[in-house]
């Protein structure tokens, strides 16, 4: 929100909430979903399975925030402008009046670190959090808090963005990435339940809600994770092995 790359982080400060602070540490996130934002915003033309995926999840999210009709639209094509719906993304600015050490944009709907430093890191790189952290921002600023809105980049992303408005209604999606094994489906969220089948490696799944229940060691993104994600009646699997853009959870709670 607001980068320097963009030539309107002036618009961001003319806001005036900020607090003299640096730019925060980011929270670790899966290596594949730390993309710089203004790296991500420009790659407009990116379309397919991945972006329909993105959309799906970003409109999971803005909804359960809060927004609804035409704005729930924008909400997503917002985030898909800044950053992709990438939960980990990060966008550096430089220093400005408000914030003389830089700052960061943070997570799916990028929110400043400095001029909102209330929302802290952990939220704002949970892409549920980070959606309802925006949601209230819109609703004290509006869409000019937002420099891919007022510079109308957005707009590219809207036809996206309807279509994933339009199929979120089942839950976001994944990839299951094992590396190149079949994964293990459970009868519940854990690995003491029964196992009831597999899913390949490459597979994309449809995440329904997501559960916490036994920690498992993701060898793939090297971090342990308790999140199991719900994928069908009685199916279970890891979210160690799910690629969703986050190492948080991305879909209601089970």
């Amino acid at each position: 929100m607001g980068r320097m790359t963009r030539g309107l982080i002036a618009l961001v400060a003319v806001l005036g909430i900020g607090y003299a602070g640096g730019p925060a540490a980011a929270v670790p996130a899966r290596t594949d979903a730390q993309v710089p934002a203004a790296q991500a915003a420009s790659n407009a033309d990116e379309v397919g399975i991945q972006a329909t995926a993105r959309s799906v999840r970003c409109a999971g999210a803005a909804r359960a925030a809060g927004w609804t009709g035409e704005n729930l639209v924008i909400s997503v094509a917002v985030s898909l402008a800044e950053s992709q719906c990438v939960a980990g993304a990060q966008g550096y600015n430089g220093p400005t009046s408000g914030c003389p050490n830089g700052s960061l944009d943070r997570g799916a709907w990028q929110i400043n670190n400095c001029y909102h430093s209330w929302v802290t890191d952990a939220c704002a790189y949970e892409v549920y959090c980070n959606a309802r952290a925006a949601h209230d921002i819109w609703g004290w600023s509006g869409w000019s808090a937002w420099a891919t809105y007022t510079n109308g980049s957005y707009r590219n992303y809207l036809d996206e963005a309807r279509d994933g408005v339009n199929n979120s209604g089942g839950g976001v999606y994944g990839t299951v990435n094992t590396g190149g094994d079949p994964l293990n489906v459970r009868s519940g969220p854990g690995t003491s339940y029964a196992l009831v089948g597999t899913v390949a490696h490459g597979t994309t799944v449809r995440i329904i809600c997501q559960a916490r229940g036994t920690r498992v060691w993701s060898d793939v993104y090297q971090y342990w994770t308790d999140i199991w994600d719900k994928i069908g009646d009685g199916r279970f699997v890891s979210d160690g092995f799910v690629h969703t853009g986050s190492s948080g959870t991305v879909a209601p709670s089970c």
